[in-house]
């Protein structure tokens, strides 16, 4: 019974963040828009924000699966600099673009230093359960979400009614979806560096 306490604590956790998802796209839907300062897409960028930190926090604390965290934080901290584009572009002109150069840069040297170690750990996690959420939700938001709300297919939908807010609600509350399977795995991940990190 012990050994499962972990699961009653985390699918209640889990159910909430997908809760806290849809009472984001409510609140849009409530406003009539889904603009680039929209609660969905604060709500998609604070959920980016928090899987990186709790990846560096993984690497840094449990050696296991470590390089596997590490690479896993700075892909998505290219997209957290993707989402906020706008805002660091208000700046200077580019800077999305040399930040997120920035870190793809130091990933390679990870890669390049620390290569076997990752490929390694990738083959020991591949048949987890955190990596098959993890799969899912990185399928939704790059495959499904893209293919979901291409413009033809909602001009075609709704012909000379068509309305882009429309679209942009969709397509948004899609790639919500995705980063909120991402982050649920993301908790898998650390729950599961955390326990074999203890076994070794």
């Amino acid at each position: 019974m012990r050994s499962l306490l972990p699961s009653f604590v985390r699918f209640p956790l889990y159910a909430l963040l997908l809760f806290f998802s849809t009472l984001m796209i409510k609140f849009d839907f409530m406003a009539g828009e889904f603009k680039e300062d929209s609660l969905t897409e604060r709500a998609q960028e604070t959920f980016l924000l928090i899987g990186i930190i709790i990846l560096v926090i993984s690497s840094i604390k449990f050696e296991a699966f470590r390089y596997f965290n590490s690479i896993l934080s700075l892909f998505f901290l290219t997209h957290l600099i993707r989402e906020l584009d706008s805002i660091l572009d208000s700046v200077f002109d580019g800077l999305w673009q040399i930040l997120a150069f920035s870190v793809v840069g130091i990933a390679i040297v990870i890669l390049i230093k620390h290569g076997k170690l990752f490929w390694k750990q990738v083959a020991e996690i591949q048949h987890q359960f955190a990596f098959g959420i993890f799969t899912v939700g990185l399928l939704t938001l790059h495959v499904f979400s893209r293919l979901y709300g291409k413009g033809t297919n909602w001009e075609n939908l709704m012909g000379d009614g068509y309305f882009r807010t429309i679209k942009d609600a969709s397509e948004e509350s899609i790639e919500l979806l995705g980063y909120t399977i991402i982050l649920i795995s993301i908790g898998e991940l650390f729950y599961l560096s955390k326990k074999q990190n203890s076994i070794n």
